[in-house]
């Protein structure tokens, strides 16, 4: 059975799996290193006006049983790592990029349940609803048994982009190097980019922030070939 949790607007939340729950102790001294090198150096962005639909999906056995009373701490951290570059890329680059709504979900670490989320946000499933632009899964890209989020997610994709998460991993594992250690996915469910972020909260915001500009071109290019405004 696959357990779901929907909020929006942070109305509700649970602690969910991390997968480097040490990543602080290995690399303390890389964290000032890490906020230097905020994004991918793109030098300019040259997309079209983007008002974003984004879907956040926190995979975790243990934060869809509720068995926390934190709350949880990768769903937030996403949400806030996409607000923040949000704000600072139409600032830096003046475009106008807008958040139109953000959706959350929880589901345990279950292959059906993470597809059946990533169908329905795609809009390729009955239970579909408009398709988002920008979906990020957190947790589930490590080496444990139950870390099946890249499997599942490269079952739905339509075309996988193995170039961007393998530069990612390569650029970050200079500073912090569990980053080495991720087995994130990445492509295209029908109009809609899907990215694996780590389970851990400030490694999913490194990674978010280092690659959101590339985010961006990707969505602006699936926008011009399916002809959206």
């Amino acid at each position: 059975v696959c357990e779901r949790v929907e909020s929006q607007n942070n109305q509700i939340s649970l602690l969910s799996d991390v997968c480097c729950q040490d990543v602080d102790a290995i690399a303390t001294a890389g964290s000032s290193a890490i906020s230097q090198q905020q994004s991918a150096p793109l030098g300019s962005l040259n997309v079209r006006a983007l008002n974003l639909k984004v879907g956040i999906l926190t995979v975790s056995d243990r934060a869809a049983s509720n068995q926390y009373e934190t709350g949880d701490l990768s769903g937030p951290a996403v949400e806030t790592a996409v607000m923040s570059q949000v704000n600072a890329t139409s600032e830096r680059y003046q475009n106008s990029i807008s958040i139109d709504s953000i959706i959350k979900h929880i589901v345990p670490d279950e292959s059906d349940c993470i597809k059946q989320i990533l169908l329905a946000w795609s809009g390729k499933s009955k239970e579909s609803r408009v398709p988002l632009d920008l979906i990020l899964t957190t947790g589930g890209t490590g080496f444990g048994k139950r870390d099946v989020t890249p499997e599942a997610t490269v079952e739905v994709l339509d075309r996988e982009c193995q170039g961007m998460m393998a530069w990612a991993s390569a650029e970050l594992s200079a500073i912090q190097p569990l980053a080495a250690l991720s087995r994130a996915a990445a492509g295209t469910c029908g109009e809609t980019l899907v990215v694996n972020l780590p389970g851990n909260p400030k490694g999913a915001q490194q990674v978010l922030n280092f690659l959101f500009p590339l985010l961006l071109h990707a969505i602006d290019d699936l926008h011009a070939g399916a002809g959206v405004s």
